[in-house]
Protein backbone atom coordinates (compact mmCIF):
# COMPACT_ATOMS: atom_id res chain seq x y z
CA UNK A 1 0.00 0.00 0.00
CA UNK A 2 2.71 2.37 0.75
CA UNK A 3 4.41 1.52 -2.07
CA UNK A 4 1.45 2.64 -4.86
CA UNK A 5 0.77 5.84 -2.30
CA UNK A 6 4.85 6.77 -3.33
CA UNK A 7 3.95 6.11 -7.49
CA UNK A 8 0.81 7.98 -7.36
CA UNK A 9 2.52 10.76 -5.41
CA UNK A 10 5.40 10.95 -8.01
CA UNK A 11 2.97 11.29 -10.74
CA UNK A 12 1.49 14.14 -9.60
CA UNK A 13 4.75 15.53 -8.80
CA UNK A 14 6.01 15.01 -12.46
CA UNK A 15 2.61 16.33 -13.95
CA UNK A 16 2.85 19.47 -11.99
CA UNK A 17 6.20 19.86 -13.29
CA UNK A 18 5.21 19.52 -16.61
CA UNK A 19 1.87 21.77 -16.57
CA UNK A 20 4.01 24.64 -14.56
CA UNK A 21 6.78 24.34 -17.12
CA UNK A 22 3.93 24.57 -20.49
CA UNK A 23 2.69 27.81 -18.63
CA UNK A 24 6.20 29.42 -18.07
CA UNK A 25 6.75 28.77 -21.57
CA UNK A 26 3.17 29.99 -22.73
CA UNK A 27 3.68 33.26 -20.47
CA UNK A 28 7.28 34.01 -21.63
CA UNK A 29 5.66 33.71 -25.63
CA UNK A 30 2.95 36.36 -24.61
CA UNK A 31 5.93 39.13 -22.99
CA UNK A 32 8.03 38.74 -26.38
CA UNK A 33 4.47 39.63 -28.21
CA UNK A 34 3.74 42.20 -26.07
CA UNK A 35 7.59 44.01 -26.30
CA UNK A 36 7.54 44.10 -30.06
CA UNK A 37 7.59 47.55 -31.34
CA UNK A 38 5.14 48.10 -33.67
CA UNK A 39 5.95 51.26 -36.17
CA UNK A 40 3.06 54.12 -36.20
CA UNK A 41 3.31 55.12 -38.69
CA UNK A 42 5.34 54.45 -42.09
CA UNK A 43 4.09 57.75 -44.52
CA UNK A 44 3.12 60.01 -41.72
CA UNK A 45 5.96 61.82 -40.04
CA UNK A 46 3.67 64.48 -38.26
CA UNK A 47 0.36 65.61 -37.75
CA UNK A 48 0.02 69.28 -35.49
CA UNK A 49 -3.55 70.10 -34.74
CA UNK A 50 -4.33 73.46 -33.12
CA UNK A 51 -7.87 74.66 -31.44
CA UNK A 52 -8.49 77.69 -29.82
CA UNK A 53 -11.80 80.08 -28.89
CA UNK A 54 -11.38 83.53 -28.36
CA UNK A 55 -14.63 85.39 -27.90
CA UNK A 56 -16.92 84.35 -30.65
CA UNK A 57 -14.31 83.39 -32.93
CA UNK A 58 -12.97 80.29 -33.18
CA UNK A 59 -9.71 78.76 -34.85
CA UNK A 60 -8.75 75.56 -36.29
CA UNK A 61 -5.60 74.77 -37.65
CA UNK A 62 -3.52 71.10 -38.76
CA UNK A 63 -0.23 70.57 -40.05
CA UNK A 64 0.41 67.72 -41.84
CA UNK A 65 4.18 66.06 -43.04
CA UNK A 66 5.02 63.37 -44.34
CA UNK A 67 8.50 60.86 -44.50
CA UNK A 68 8.43 61.44 -48.70
CA UNK A 69 6.61 63.50 -51.31
CA UNK A 70 3.28 61.82 -51.61
CA UNK A 71 -1.10 62.67 -51.67
CA UNK A 72 -1.43 64.26 -48.72
CA UNK A 73 -5.19 65.70 -47.75
CA UNK A 74 -6.40 67.21 -44.13
CA UNK A 75 -10.25 66.91 -43.09
CA UNK A 76 -11.38 69.45 -40.11
CA UNK A 77 -15.04 68.75 -38.79
CA UNK A 78 -16.01 71.55 -36.16
CA UNK A 79 -18.39 69.42 -33.71
CA UNK A 80 -20.82 71.16 -31.68
CA UNK A 81 -21.59 69.35 -28.24
CA UNK A 82 -25.35 68.42 -28.01
CA UNK A 83 -27.21 66.25 -25.79
CA UNK A 84 -26.75 63.12 -28.08
CA UNK A 85 -23.09 63.56 -28.82
CA UNK A 86 -21.32 65.71 -30.82
CA UNK A 87 -22.51 66.92 -33.73
CA UNK A 88 -20.69 68.74 -37.09
CA UNK A 89 -21.33 72.11 -38.04
CA UNK A 90 -18.87 73.06 -40.54
CA UNK A 91 -16.46 71.48 -42.61
CA UNK A 92 -13.28 72.07 -44.28
CA UNK A 93 -10.73 70.06 -46.56
CA UNK A 94 -7.51 71.48 -48.40
CA UNK A 95 -5.82 68.37 -50.74
CA UNK A 96 -1.98 68.90 -52.51
CA UNK A 97 0.72 67.18 -52.89
CA UNK A 98 4.38 67.28 -51.64
CA UNK A 99 5.98 66.62 -47.91
CA UNK A 100 3.96 69.24 -46.09
CA UNK A 101 0.64 70.90 -45.88
CA UNK A 102 -1.51 73.13 -43.81
CA UNK A 103 -4.82 74.12 -43.60
CA UNK A 104 -6.07 76.56 -41.19
CA UNK A 105 -10.07 78.20 -40.77
CA UNK A 106 -11.83 80.31 -38.54
CA UNK A 107 -15.62 80.18 -37.64
CA UNK A 108 -17.47 82.55 -35.43
CA UNK A 109 -19.68 80.32 -32.86
CA UNK A 110 -21.87 80.54 -30.06
CA UNK A 111 -19.84 81.45 -26.67
CA UNK A 112 -22.24 79.57 -24.69
CA UNK A 113 -21.73 76.09 -26.40
CA UNK A 114 -18.53 73.29 -26.67
CA UNK A 115 -16.85 72.44 -29.48
CA UNK A 116 -14.47 70.39 -30.71
CA UNK A 117 -12.32 69.44 -34.06
CA UNK A 118 -12.58 65.89 -35.64
CA UNK A 119 -9.21 65.86 -37.83
CA UNK A 120 -8.63 63.56 -40.36
CA UNK A 121 -5.35 63.33 -42.13
CA UNK A 122 -4.18 60.73 -44.77
CA UNK A 123 -0.78 60.58 -46.59
CA UNK A 124 -0.46 57.99 -49.29
CA UNK A 125 -2.82 55.23 -48.27
CA UNK A 126 -2.02 56.50 -44.66
CA UNK A 127 -5.23 57.94 -42.29
CA UNK A 128 -4.81 59.27 -39.29
CA UNK A 129 -7.85 60.86 -37.15
CA UNK A 130 -7.44 63.27 -33.93
CA UNK A 131 -9.82 65.15 -31.53
CA UNK A 132 -8.69 68.25 -30.22
CA UNK A 133 -10.30 70.47 -27.98
CA UNK A 134 -9.80 74.42 -27.17
CA UNK A 135 -7.06 75.32 -25.06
Amino acid sequence: MSNNIKKSFSIILILTMLISIFAINTSANNNEEENTIMPRFSTIDAVSTGFSISGINSTSSVSLTAKYSTSLYIKIELQKEKSTGYETIETWTKSGTGTAILLEEDRLINIFADYRIKVTCTAGGETHVTYDYPD
